[in-house]
């Protein structure tokens, strides 16, 4: 007999195989290859030395004063550079720490097709519903308390799309490039390793708290948890990456549009 969590994985399309297409042992984990502790470290390593030699290469290119403006927002085009090569050295990071398990990598990080097309349109329903929940809110907090609870993060981001050009390119950085490189390290890596080893609903939890934790200010990680929860679950259920990754990009592109449109 298998139990609950087994028997959710093999959750058949009607031919009998597992809806992603991910072999599932008796014991409700994954089978095969897994990702290990080493694979979180060398990520971890690789980042670093990555992010170190980042950041020296763009004090080369833009000079100790435009750094220094940027640093204090007042750069805005220097800042949504950083912010690219901020998202561009994590899904590096990701790609050399998992390299070593060559073919199987893509499968290890959950970048395989998804089985059923509806995963592709449940999470974007809900994560625009959660963009218009949010902005009520913290629209309703504010006129009843006075209290600006909005995250720090969307005033930057505010400061940032202040024009077309701006915008479109913020829209890269944050609202396509950001999105890859969190989904890839929290919903790929993250989720990957500990569901090979405590199985999916732990990996659903752990990478739900990890990413809501990671940024940091108060307001956005109450803002950011349900949304977390959320595609993580979308995660578990479609065996696959992409719905993640495509809600994700959708909340974020909104949100900077929105500060550019409605400022």
């Amino acid at each position: 007999m298998m139990d609950s969590e087994a028997v959710d994985a093999l959750a058949v399309d009607g031919s009998g195989a597992p809806t992603g297409g991910e072999p599932v042992a008796a014991a409700g984990l994954p089978s095969g290859p897994r990702l290990t502790f080493w694979d979180l470290a060398l990520t971890v390593v690789a980042g670093g030395m990555c992010f170190l030699a980042a950041l020296f290469g763009l004090k080369l290119a833009l000079g100790p004063h435009r750094m220094a403006a940027m640093i204090k927002g007042g750069d805005p085009s220097a800042l949504v550079l950083l912010f690219a090569v901020f998202f561009a050295v994590i899904v590096v990071a990701v790609w050399i720490g998992v390299v070593r398990h060559g073919p199987a990598a893509s499968e290890l990080l959950g970048l395989r097709p998804v089985a059923r097309r509806w995963w592709w349109l449940a999470p974007l329903c809900v994560l625009l519903a959660s963009v218009v929940l949010d902005e009520g809110v913290l629209r309703l907090l504010h006129a009843i308390t006075g209290i600006d609870l909005t995250p720090q993060t969307s005033h930057v981001i505010a400061g940032l799309a202040t024009s077309l050009p701006l915008a479109l390119t913020t829209t890269v950085a944050i609202g396509l490039l950001g999105p890859f490189a969190e989904e890839l390290l929290f919903r790929g890596l993250v989720f990957g390793y500990v569901e090979g080893r405590f199985g999916g609903r732990a990996a659903w939890a752990t990478s739900s708290v990890l990413f809501a934790a990671a940024h940091i200010e108060p307001a956005h990680v109450a803002l950011v948890l349900p949304i977390g929860i959320l595609l993580g679950w979308v995660r578990l259920r479609s065996f696959s990456l992409w719905p993640c990754v495509v809600a994700h990009v959708v909340n974020n592109s909104i949100v900077v549009w929105a500060a550019y449109l409605l400022p």
